[in-house]
């Protein structure tokens, strides 16, 4: 009997491997290039002025989501939460500007949420690093939530593997694409 819900962790780890090292190879002007495109395209959005909550992410180094982004959403009025992982790779959140601790509960708060990814699939599937942290924390986003995922050109693929407790995004964000509800 086969399994109904096969565990696609190898072929995910595959593409993640692919999609890190791009990143790797890329100039920090690529870099600031695109998280300036990303920005504009977020900020552009023609319902931000009713996103009164958006959770979204501090990014690493190599992500195309920024600290000027974040910024912009609070000098906009925007609450912007934050999460902190705990140690069973949980989110919890905080509020910017001051880091004011929240709850895990705290996403279900938010009108947007701005995902990392390291790539989207046409049906929306976003791959990760691997953790499961987003995938648990949108459970408890409340239904019709937007989610987008923040990426760089080139990171919309044909195909990402889906697992069951796999959470898709309903938009993604890249430079040369902008914003694209799915």
């Amino acid at each position: 009997m086969s399994d109904p819900s096969p565990d696609h962790t190898s072929e995910k780890d595959d593409l993640r491997a692919e999609l890190l090292q791009l990143r790797r190879n890329r100039t920090l002007e690529e870099i600031e290039a695109a998280r300036a495109a990303v920005r504009s395209a977020v900020l552009a959005r023609h319902q931000i002025e009713r996103w009164a909550t958006v959770a979204a992410y501090r990014p690493l180094r190599s992500e195309p989501g920024s600290p000027e982004l974040l910024a912009e959403l609070v000098g906009r009025g925007v609450r912007v939460l934050v999460p902190v992982t705990l140690p069973d790779n949980e989110l919890d959140w905080v509020a910017l500007p001051g880091d004011e601790p929240l709850t895990v509960d705290a996403i279900a708060t938010a009108d947007a949420v701005l995902v990392p990814a390291l790539a989207v699939g046409p049906d929306g599937t976003r791959l990760g690093r691997g953790g499961g942290s987003y995938d648990r924390a949108l459970t408890r986003a409340r239904p019709g939530t937007t989610v987008a995922a923040l990426l760089y050109d080139g990171e919309l693929v044909a195909h990402v593997p889906r697992d069951g407790w796999d959470k898709p995004v309903t938009a993604h964000v890249t430079p040369a694409l902008g914003w694209v509800d799915l």
